[in-house]
């Protein structure tokens, strides 16, 4: 006979999997490539504008119309993340300010949700920013 929290956990395990086998498949897109730098250059403390630029990788063209949100982190643990939010300056081409609130080096999060519903997920490196 089984013991009522071996069946709890069973139970608990087999909703999981029926919960997790249900969602939807995320629909990444791998397939976009990312150029990006920030002003100024080299980065310091304060105010900096992230620019970024999304074009097709088979076709070249620019990816317009896409909703471009960042996450700034230093690479040490214990600071507040810092936000900006990308608004399109010309086809494919974002524009987001931020605001290195440190010296050091930053790894900058960029999530994209393009017009068709794929999404972009990438990680850049923002290394040396120097205080003023």
């Amino acid at each position: 006979m089984s013991r009522p929290e071996t069946r709890l956990f069973a139970a608990l395990a087999a909703c999981l999997v029926l919960w997790a086998g249900c969602q939807p498949p995320a629909r990444t897109s791998p397939e976009i490539e990312l150029d990006w730098s920030v002003k100024p250059d080299p980065p310091v403390t304060g105010p900096a504008v992230v620019s970024l630029t999304l074009t097709d990788a088979k076709s070249g063209a620019p990816v317009r119309g896409a909703e471009v949100r960042l996450e700034g982190n230093m690479s040490h643990p214990g600071m507040k993340p810092v936000f900006g939010a990308a608004r399109e300056v010309g086809p494919g081409r974002y524009e987001a300010p931020i605001e290195f609130t440190m010296g050091g080096d930053w790894f900058i999060l960029i999530d994209a949700t393009l017009r068709d519903g794929r999404t972009l997920q990438r990680q850049v490196d923002v290394r040396g920013v120097r205080s003023r």
